[in-house]
């Protein structure tokens, strides 16, 4: 499955070097941001999807709201930890992996914090266009649900956007490849419609999510079940897994390593202590684990992250 989804991103992003239309002068097909969710639009301001890239240091008072008749999909370029609000509700407190994304609708009023680097790429879609996406017969009468997901394919094609404005593709670029994502999240939302029938995506009380939050913090070291999570937030752990996972985009026990490797980049970066003392703090019982944990959350190594560091 996963090849597959690689090889339609290769085919969308060769479409955009093979169409037949008139030459046109390249235009940048990803804009850096003026502010925050704010993008430079081109002249003719015509494009029915424009791309943007977000990057900042750790940051807090972020605020902006989705424009009318538009829709925003934020997509994480690298792993970070923050605090997401939506509408006044709280979507999000924790690690945001690489490839979260965050679907926002028309008005709706979105306020962050990061407390660590943030590298966002934003598709800002006009509704007409998401509305035109062509889909499945089966989900066809779904709207583009606002949450958070997560998924490998949404991941591989904004990174095949990246690469095309890296080579110099035309603007058009966003408009292909926007198309299979907005087809990709309408899936999920269909999906988690029909698994979780009744219940919206991102809602957990606030006071559930700090309550968990502040519990694995402080005991990262220990063996911390799902039934020690569920029973901190109140809830039935299978209740629990189905809410936190809707609120966060991923399972606790991801979550849980997740926090772990945040907490073991910030041991790496103090000092030379030894990576079997480092996986031991965090909760790991091996080194070996430990590695294999880091590198799928952090892309390389702990030792590699450490050198890099000094580079």
């Amino acid at each position: 499955m996963a090849i597959r989804r690689a090889e339609a991103c290769a085919e969308v992003l060769e479409a955009c070097f093979t169409d037949d239309t008139e030459s046109v002068t390249p235009f940048p097909v990803v804009h850096r941001e003026m502010a925050w969710r704010v993008p430079r639009f081109a002249d003719d301001g015509d494009d029915p999807v424009v791309a943007s890239r977000w990057t900042s240091p750790p940051v807090e008072g972020l605020r902006a709201v989705t424009p009318p008749g538009t829709h925003v999909v934020a997509i994480f370029l690298r792993a970070t930890r923050g605090i997401l609000h939506v509408d006044g509700k709280p979507w999000h407190a924790g690690a945001i992996p690489v490839g979260t994304t965050v679907v926002t609708s028309p008005r709706q009023e979105v306020a962050a914090e990061f407390f660590e680097p943030v590298d966002t790429l934003h598709l800002h879609m006009e509704s007409a266009f998401v509305e035109g996406a062509e889909l499945a017969r089966e989900i066809a009468a779904l709207p583009l649900q606002a949450g958070i997901y997560r998924d490998e394919a949404i991941d591989k094609l904004a990174r095949a956007l990246l690469a095309a404005h890296d080579i110099g593709c035309m603007s058009r670029c966003a408009e292909s490849l926007g198309k299979p994502i907005v087809v990709r999240l309408r899936h999920l939302g269909a999906e988690h419609a029909r698994t979780h029938p009744g219940q919206p995506r991102g809602v957990l009380p606030n006071w559930r999510l700090v309550r968990v939050t502040d519990y694995v913090n402080a005991n990262l070291g220990e063996r911390i079940t799902l039934a020690d999570i569920a029973r901190v937030a109140g809830l039935s752990p299978m209740h629990f897994a189905a809410r936190f996972r809707a609120a966060t985009g991923h399972k606790p026990h991801e979550y849980l390593q997740l926090c772990r490797v945040e907490r073991a980049k910030r041991l790496l970066a103090e000092g030379n202590r030894s990576l079997i003392d480092i996986a031991m703090e965090v909760g790991f019982r091996t080194q070996a684990h430990f590695t294999t944990v880091f590198k799928r959350f952090a892309g390389s190594t702990p030792h590699s992250w450490r050198t890099s560091l000094h580079e």
